[in-house]
């Protein structure tokens, strides 16, 4: 249904850009273009019609199917497309979320350990119950009424993790936000904001005010891996992305991302994703 006075609203300086809002409603047809994580922020996923598969970078593909929905953490390249047709609701969040006033990330993390919750360590998705599914069917029906509101898109924010809170286990909140536990939100927003002005350890920590042995230290309790493995694994995420999703040549790639030559970057991709340049490029979207 329409909304009164539209025009109104979309010139209110709390109208988002829709690239920039909470949440994102896609519906997908089957020549629709990848969608891609937006790396600076975390990713609520939730899948209400179809299938769609989910690429991370270098680490495979998942298939998740209608009625369940996943977590992508910031600093992480993804991209997927549908299986035909589908419907996908993304909200992207900042930092660490707090279920309701009084019970946050830091406290499921340590309700996780006092009861000896391990995580997942692979990929995790959740069913989406039956009103979570009430709440995203209004939730997709006032983005395609228009409304952008900021307020309106963070209340309902509030809402989802309510409701997470309300219909789901500790042990499964943990599994699905295991990612951000323990994570020094300013510390990460840093490194997402300036990791592609990095050269190398000593000039990244003299810009962070760390010695390189602290920044280190930071970086892997944050990131759970070490800073030249995280780089190297970004590097190889984004890579791969361009071969599979983009219109640029295979040299150009290899130019963009400061390959010598060719056979250097085919070098590369074998060692790293066992296939060359145009082999991976077949297995496109």
């Amino acid at each position: 249904m329409s909304i009164f006075y539209e025009e109104v609203h979309k010139t209110c300086y709390n109208y988002e850009v829709s690239e920039l809002s909470v949440f994102k409603y896609f519906n997908l047809r089957k020549n629709s273009p990848p969608v891609f994580s937006e790396v600076d922020r975390s990713m609520l996923c939730m899948v209400c019609e179809g299938t769609i598969e989910v690429q991370f970078g270098r680490h495979g593909t998942e298939v998740v199917e209608a009625g369940n929905f996943f977590l992508v953490p910031p600093g992480v390249y993804f991209y997927w497309r549908q299986i035909g047709q589908a419907q996908v609701m993304c909200g992207s969040f900042s930092g660490k979320p707090k279920f309701c006033n009084i019970y946050s990330i830091e406290n499921l993390y340590h309700d996780a350990t006092a009861s000896h919750i391990n995580p997942e360590d692979s990929f995790y998705t959740l069913p989406i119950r039956e009103r979570l599914q009430q709440f995203l069917e209004l939730l997709a029906a006032c983005i395609n009424d228009g409304i952008m509101c900021i307020h309106f898109h963070q209340l309902k924010l509030q809402e989802l993790f309510l409701l997470l809170r309300m219909y789901y286990t500790k042990a499964e909140l943990a599994c699905m936000f295991a990612p951000i536990f323990g994570a020094d939100d300013d510390f990460r927003q840093f490194v997402l904001k300036h990791y592609k002005e990095f050269v190398d350890i000593k000039q990244f920590s003299a810009l962070a005010n760390m010695t390189p042995s602290t920044f280190q230290r930071h970086f892997k309790q944050t990131f759970k891996k070490p800073v030249n493995e995280w780089f190297m694994d970004l590097k190889s995420e984004q890579i791969i992305r361009d071969i599979k999703t983009s219109t640029k040549s295979i040299n150009e790639i290899s130019d963009e991302y400061g390959f010598s030559s060719l056979q250097y970057f085919s070098n590369f991709c074998k060692r790293q994703f066992g296939k060359n340049p145009t082999e991976l490029r077949a297995e496109s979207f």
